[in-house]
This record gives C-alpha cells, structure tokens and sequence, in this order.
C-alpha cells in the first residue's frame, strides 16, 4: 500500500483476484468500501502504477478494469496532465498544441527532457510500463510524547519547570531509541478560558510547534526553543498537563566529542542560530540558496526556508523546484593581451539585478570590449577572456542570447559583462573579487 498525494492509494493486488473471485469483484467491492465514506471514490485496476492513477483520475468511468497488456491503449486518449505533471509543465504542452497523451507519445522522446523536463519523460515511461516505478509501503507515524501532570497552576515558574521536566523526559525517550527530531510540538492542558491567536487552539488545548534545522534530541536545544516562545504566551487558563510530542522521528546516532576544534562546533553554532531566528521571525523568513538547473545567470538559484532541507548538505533539486526551461551554453577561450589563459565558465559570487547597461567599445564588430565607461569615466580593459555564450530555448517567451566575457580593467575591477547578440548592447552582470 502507497501513499500519492493526500487523495490516492496505490495498491499492488498481483495475486489477490483468486481470492475476491476475479479482479472485476476486488474493484467494485474496494469502491463500494470507500463510497460509504467518499461518494466520488473512484478506482481502476492496470498493469502500472501510473496508468492506474491516470484512469481512476481522468477515464470517465467510476470504476476501469483494463485487460492485461492493453494499458497503453486505454491511456492514450487521456490528457497530459493524467501522467502527474506539474501544471506548468501542463500549461507548456498546451501552449504547443499537445493535449493527449497520444499526442506527447507521437514525439521525439529525446526532445522531450531538454524541452519539458526530465520528469515528464519519467512519468510517461512509467506509466507505459517503460521504466519501473518503485512504491514505498505506508507505514503510520509513530507519536513519540512524554508529560507531566500537575495540580492546575497559572504559576509562569511552575509551568517553566513542568515545560524542562518534560523536555528532558522526552529526550531521554529518544535517546534509548536512538532518534531524534526536527519538529516538536508543546501542548499545554488547561482547565477553561478563551484561547489567544498565533496557536493551535482545541478543547482548552494550547499546542506551539517548533522546527529545527537537523535532528537533534538535546533537551538544552529544545529548551532553549521552547523558552523563546513561552514569554510571549498567552494560556486561556490553568495550566494542568503539559505534553511534549513530535509525529515524526528519525534515526540518530551519537558522536564522540573531538579533542580539538573542529568545523562540527561551528555547524552546531550555526544550526542553533537559524532554529532561534526561525522561532522568532517564522520559518519563511530564515532562506538559504539553492542552486537550479538552469544556465542563465539570474535564474540559477532562488531562496528557500533553511528548515526545508539539511544544513550540513549541499543545495540540490528539490521536489517541488519547477523548470524554468532550458538553456545552451557554449563556452569559447579568448587569449589576453598579458599571454595568460583564464578560466572561463566561472560564475561570480555577486550579482546585479537588474544588470546595468554600460558603454563598451570593443576592438572589433562582435568581439572582445577593450575599454569600459564606468563611474562617469573611460577605463581601458587589460584583460579580458570569453565568449562565454548563453542562449536559452526558442520555446522560451523572453528569449535570452548573450555573449559573456570575464573582463579586468586598469584599475583592477574584475567584470562580468554580456552582449546581448540581438541588439549589441553591453551590460555588466556581476564582479569577480
């Protein structure tokens, strides 16, 4: 049994037709099941995970019971967004005039990744029965809680001290497991009273919610958390349990401290950092960058949470990162007048945005700048490599075809400067240091 998305199960039932007296039975029994309580429950049986979700979620009929072997022909005429893509990559395909799956199926599969993405390649294989699809069995959350009860108090000292106590109980649980936590949740009983906004609020429940940036089980990390909260917490009345939980666990082993100083310290530092601003300013406010796919410089990267991911790991793709399109990039090595080579392909770490429009006079028409007006005066460019080129696919509504160049004047200033190929006119994009 699998999980996709919070309205689809996926069931492999190979086998199990002897026992239901056929797979016709086994269908209309699990629909009829599920009626009871979703009316529009609708199912479908095939030969491949993507296939059946295609049908139960776009075939006209309630229930589908498709004949071994003839998926492909019940999934042709269905529309592309049945293969579980994203709606822009949805919008894209319409915006070229394909709306069936038998339409996407006609095309040259190799064009399809550069053009849409490698994951409508994945999800149309998949379905066809093409490249296998791995499902991960459901396994229901283990709610890992400790409390503490007590006679009522609206004390703050006495509910501070129930909040440590039950903290360290907490984090002793994980650690005789070997778990730890990312998300963990304070629930405070009371006995009556109205509730205050900015927390979950349920039957003279207060519940606050923490995350934080990787695994831990240290009650002085959770203390300290929980602490930024609790002064700024309004309890509708008397506090009488408190309850310290999480839904979600994950395994984590404990280290030996290091003899001396090392980059781990430092981590921690940081990773404590980020959990405390996040708790004061709310997760969204925290980013990091992430790196993208994409070969134009101002949409390479973009800023998410940095409780989205794992501090200590490098940026990667991410399952929700949309494809912006594609772009080629051609790199060609101009030698400078010193008789140094250097490296082209490089990016610097600091950007314009928008790039500013500069006066460049090149040496020739379509070559390399040779002086730069720059800070209301002329400076002479006595380095310079490139053309790196960048274009991006004529798919694309703003068409991008620039010519890079790493350029370092008289004075020093390293530059990233662009031709545009369509006009001929010069920008700086960034500076090297």
């Amino acid at each position: 049994m699998h999980l996709e998305g919070s309205d689809t199960l996926l069931l492999d039932i190979t086998g199990c037709q002897r026992l239901f007296k056929g797979e016709a039975n086994l269908l209309h029994q699990a629909v009829d099941a599920f009626g009871h309580q979703a009316p529009a429950v609708r199912g479908a049986i095939t030969d491949t995970p993507g296939a059946a979700w295609a049908l139960a979620h776009a075939h006209a009929e309630s229930a589908v019971l498709v004949p071994p072997g003839e998926g492909t022909a019940w999934l042709t005429p269905l529309p592309v967004w049945a293969l579980r893509i994203d709606e822009q990559t949805v919008a894209t395909l319409s915006a070229v005039g394909v709306e069936k799956i038998e339409t996407l199926c006609h095309l040259p599969r190799g064009s399809l990744g550069p053009r849409f993405g490698d994951e409508l390649v994945q999800r149309l294989e998949q379905a066809l029965g093409e490249r296998p699809e791995l499902l991960t069995p459901y396994r229901p959350p283990t709610v890992l809680h400790s409390y503490l009860r007590f006679a009522p108090t609206d004390r703050r000292e006495v509910i501070d001290e129930a909040v440590r106590r039950t903290v360290e109980m907490f984090c002793e649980r994980l650690g005789r497991a070997a778990l730890g936590v990312r998300q963990v949740l304070v629930t405070f009983h009371c006995t009556g009273g109205q509730a205050t906004s900015g927390t979950q609020i349920a039957a003279g429940r207060v519940t606050l919610e923490f995350a934080t940036s990787r695994a831990t089980r240290s009650a002085d990390r959770l203390g300290a958390l929980i602490a930024t909260k609790l002064n700024d917490l309004r309890l509708p009345g008397p506090v009488e349990v408190v309850q310290v939980w999480a839904r979600h666990t994950e395994k984590l082993d404990d280290w030996q401290d290091e003899l001396f100083d090392t980059d781990r310290r430092d981590g921690a530092d940081v990773a404590d950092l980020v959990d405390r601003l996040s708790a004061r300013l709310g997760a969204d406010s925290v980013v990091r960058p992430q790196l993208l796919s994409e070969h134009q410089p101002e949409l390479a990267y973009r800023y998410v949470p940095f409780m989205d991911g794992d501090t200590d790991r490098k940026p990667s793709k991410r399952r929700s990162t949309k494809r912006s399109g594609a772009a080629a990039c051609k790199t060609e090595h101009a030698v400078p007048r010193d008789g140094t080579l250097l490296a082209a392909g490089e990016r610097p770490l600091q950007l314009r945005s928008p790039p500013l429009e500069v006066r460049v006079v090149a040496l020739v028409p379509e070559g390399p700048p040779g002086s730069i007006h720059l800070d209301g005066r002329a400076q002479r460019i006595v380095q310079c490599c490139g053309p790196e080129r960048v274009e991006t696919g004529w798919w694309r509504a703003d068409h991008v075809r620039r010519d890079y160049y790493r350029a370092t004047t008289e004075s020093g200033v390293c530059l990233w400067l662009f031709r545009r190929r369509d006009s001929g006119r010069w920008f700086l994009h960034g500076w090297f240091h």
